[in-house]
C-alpha cells in the first residue's frame, strides 16, 4: 500500500477550513464558556478563547498591578461580541500584546490545561464535535501545520505532520490538539 493510502486511511487531518473535522479547529465558530470561580468568561471560538485566557490567566498571576491591569484589559477584548470573528485575525491580535519571557514560560505551562477546557467544554455542548470524534475512532487525529516543511514542523508545539516510515503512521511535530482530542476521544 502507498504511503498517500496509508495516511488517508489512518489519519484524519483536521483544520477550519476542510469540512472533516472543522469542529476541533479553534477557528470553529461556536461559543465557549469558562467558568472561573465565581466569574465566567464567554468567547465566539476556540481560538478566542485560548488567546484571551492567555492574557487573563497571566494577569491575574501578575504582582506588578499595572501590567495586570494591563493583561487583564486586553485579554477582554477576546471576548464574546467583542472580538473580530476571523480566526486568523484572532491568532494575530493574540500576538499583538507582548508577553515578558516570564510570563511567556508561565502561560507555556497554563496553555495545555486552559485547551483541555476548551476542548472538554466542546465536546460536552456539541454533538458535532461528539460525531466527527466518534468518527475518527482508529485514527490519528493531526492538527497540520500549514505551509510548514518536515523540519519546521519538527518545531511546531500545537500542530504536527503524519508521515508514514516502515508502513506505519508517525507524527513529526508535537501536534499537542490532536493528541488532546485523541485522549478526550479515548476516554469517551
Amino acid at each position: 500500500m502507498s504511503d498517500k493510502k496509508i495516511l488517508k486511511q489512518r489519519v484524519m487531518n483536521f483544520f477550519f477550513k476542510k469540512e472533516e473535522g472543522r469542529c476541533l479547529s479553534n477557528f470553529w465558530k461556536c461559543v465557549v464558556r469558562i467558568e472561573d470561580g465565581e466569574e465566567v468568561r464567554e468567547y465566539d471560538s476556540g481560538e478566542s478563547c485560548f488567546h484571551g485566557e492567555k492574557f487573563v490567566r497571566v494577569g491575574k498571576l501578575c504582582n506588578d498591578e499595572k501590567r495586570r491591569n494591563d493583561l487583564l484589559e486586553y485579554g477582554c477584548r477576546f471576548l464574546r461580541g467583542v472580538c473580530e470573528k476571523d480566526g486568523g485575525l484572532i491568532k494575530k491580535m493574540g500576538r499583538k500584546f507582548n508577553l515578558s519571557n516570564e510570563e511567556l514560560n508561565l502561560w507555556y505551562t497554563l496553555s495545555e490545561n486552559v485547551q483541555i477546557e476548551i476542548c472538554k467544554y466542546k465536546y460536552e455542548n456539541y454533538e458535532e464535535v461528539k460525531d466527527e470524534l466518534f468518527k475518527s475512532k482508529g485514527k490519528v487525529l493531526v492538527h497540520p501545520a500549514m505551509r510548514c516543511n518536515e523540519e519546521k514542523v519538527k518545531s511546531k508545539i500545537w500542530e504536527g505532520k503524519g508521515i508514514v516510515v516502515d508502513g506505519n503512521v508517525k507524527v513529526i511535530g508535537g501536534n499537542m490538539l490532536g493528541n488532546l482530542w485523541m485522549k478526550i476521544r479515548d476516554e469517551n
